[in-house]
């Protein structure tokens, strides 16, 4: 799916603003905590939404670099972390999970570089209180328990990113993750005029035609009873 300004008819996709998000970790006993925090619900984009630290690439991440995106990814992850949650943190600690790009149909649209961190030593969280609203250090086993409760409202790249952190109980199993493969990139294709509501994945018979009912292979994230539902009949 295209990442630039294109036309559709009249019609003009918006262009997708870079962005970075940060999965900062802790060890906890035996499990893994992640850092959420709150938006507020009057922010216009997430409002209401529990979220990884982050927000957009400002012009000053770039420093003497103005084409190195990936550094520029660092610099903001921590920048917005100190920003909305008061951390202190290195961007060279940090490594790259994931990217995505919003739906072409929505009308702000993020190209946004997910890292991953943890915390070396123990920082107070100091939430903004504009913004960001609260936080939590939660396993990713019980963020979903909490979003199959309603009690967490989260969106699907989070929620697809708690999924396979739910597999990791210590940072070098996430660190085992990440280094052995080709970073995940999401050009979701987001379907609302459907019985079952959700983004459909590269790989979904459907993603071009953005039809939910169809009888191929599935992979995409579905709204159901209990929150998101990641569907992959690839294997």
């Amino acid at each position: 799916m295209p990442d630039t300004k294109t036309n559709r008819g009249t019609s003009t996709v918006p262009p997708a603003h870079p962005a970075a998000t940060v999965i900062l970790l802790r060890p906890q006993g035996n499990e893994l905590e992640v850092l959420l925090l709150l938006r507020a619900k009057a922010v216009k984009f997430a409002g209401g939404s529990w979220v990884f630290p982050g927000g957009r690439i400002d012009r000053e991440d770039y420093g003497d670099n103005p084409h190195d995106e990936e550094s520029a990814a660092r610099a903001a992850s921590a920048r917005e972390s100190h920003e909305e949650a008061g951390l202190s943190l290195n961007p060279d600690d940090f490594e790259f999970f994931s990217h995505w790009t919003t739906p072409i149909v929505e009308k702000k649209r993020f190209s946004t570089w997910f890292l991953w961190g943890h915390l070396q030593q123990d920082q107070q969280i100091t939430v903004d209180d504009s913004e960001i609203v609260d936080y939590l250090w939660v396993t990713p086993e019980k963020a979903l328990r909490m979003m199959e409760q309603r009690e967490l409202k989260i969106m699907p790249p989070t929620y697809l990113t708690l999924l396979e952190l739910s597999k990791c109980r210590a940072i070098d199993q996430v660190a085992a993750l990440t280094s052995g493969r080709d970073m995940p990139r999401y050009f979701p294709n987001l379907v609302l005029e459907s019985k079952t509501p959700g983004i459909l994945l590269e790989g979904d018979e459907g993603y071009e035609s953005g039809k939910m009912e169809h009888n191929g292979i599935k992979r995409r994230v579905v709204m159901g009873q209990k929150g998101w539902h990641y569907i992959d009949e690839r294997t």
